[in-house]
């Protein structure tokens, strides 16, 4: 599952406090795997991997779940544009020739077997 930071206030237990100092390993905005734990959701929270690169728990209130499917509907055009040096080009179309694959095929290939993207259902 994803999500995206809508809110990185630490959470204080006096509700007199207006200016509450953020958590400096959330960004709002930014979208976050959240790591699936039933019972963390429970008690509401979400089992996140924030910009440390560890997974803590944090409030569920502070995301909103990305629908995934939806915008890859909405997106079913967008493209990325990747530039590179001479050298990584002439490889990448080296490593296409010899797997008998175009560029951009290799390139699908690869993205797909080394990211841990979410599957369409």
């Amino acid at each position: 599952m994803h999500v995206r930071c809508i809110d990185n206030r630490q959470y204080l237990q006096h509700p007199s406090v207006q200016d509450a100092p953020t958590i400096p390993d959330l960004v709002i905005g930014r979208v976050y795997k959240a790591l699936p734990d039933s019972q963390e959701e429970q008690l509401g929270y979400l089992c996140i991997v924030d910009e440390s690169g560890e997974d803590y728990t944090f409030p569920a209130a502070y995301f909103e779940r990305i629908d995934v499917q939806a915008q890859d509907d909405k997106d079913i055009d967008a493209q990325i544009t990747i530039h590179l040096n001479g050298l990584d080009k002439a490889v990448l179309r080296a490593e296409a020739l010899a797997a008998q694959k175009s560029v951009s095929a290799l390139v699908r290939e690869w993205i797909e077997d080394r990211l841990d993207l979410p599957q369409p259902a």
